[in-house]
């Protein structure tokens, strides 16, 4: 088993399985066990970074001023779809089709 400390993955870009970038890993979710905890899945993309931050209506607004609300997708990534051995350089370990989305509404909440 590999040892990653999780500060080493937020903010790391992912890659597809054909080497593109989906976005930047902005939230870990865990949940506990025993005395432990356990990743559930990585949130991915522009909008994680407001949802983490829960600054969603401001976050639409920014992402309007520099045009980049395009953009609207959030990943979710459960822990087995991703390949963290290199933290450095992480990669999905399915097609991105597979998949859960959550896309930003014009409210500023996220739907699933």
């Amino acid at each position: 088993m590999t040892t990653v400390n999780l500060e080493h993955l937020v903010g790391r870009r992912v890659l597809s399985q054909r080497g593109k970038s989906i976005g930047h890993i902005e939230e870990i979710c865990a949940k506990r066990h025993g005395k432990g905890v356990i990743i559930t899945e990585f949130h991915v993309g522009i909008y994680a970074v407001f949802e983490r931050l829960s600054a969603s209506t401001i976050g639409i607004a920014l992402l309007d001023l520099f045009r980049l609300r395009h953009r609207d997708v959030l990943y979710r990534i459960p822990w087995d779809k991703l390949d963290i051995s290199d933290p450095g350089r992480p990669r999905l370990l399915c097609p991105i089709a597979e998949l859960s989305e959550m896309k930003m509404s014009t409210e500023g909440s996220v739907s699933v």
